[in-house]
C-alpha cells in the first residue's frame, strides 16, 4: 500500500514539473510560485515515505 501511495505522489510530482515548465513560458509568476511550493511539499512527502 505504501508503494502505491509513493507512486501516486511521484506521478503528481512529475505532473507538477510539467505544469511548472508550461507556466514559466507563460510568465504567470504567482501561479508558478504556488506550483513550486506544492512540488516541494510532494518531494518532502516522497522522501518521508521512501525512508
Amino acid at each position: 500500500m505504501a508503494d502505491t501511495r509513493l507512486e501516486t505522489l511521484r506521478k503528481r510530482h512529475r505532473t507538477l514539473d510539467r505544469l511548472i515548465d508550461t507556466t514559466k513560458s507563460l510568465a504567470r509568476q504567482g501561479e508558478l510560485t504556488q506550483l513550486k511550493r506544492q512540488r516541494l511539499r510532494l518531494r518532502d512527502r516522497i522522501a518521508q515515505l521512501s525512508a
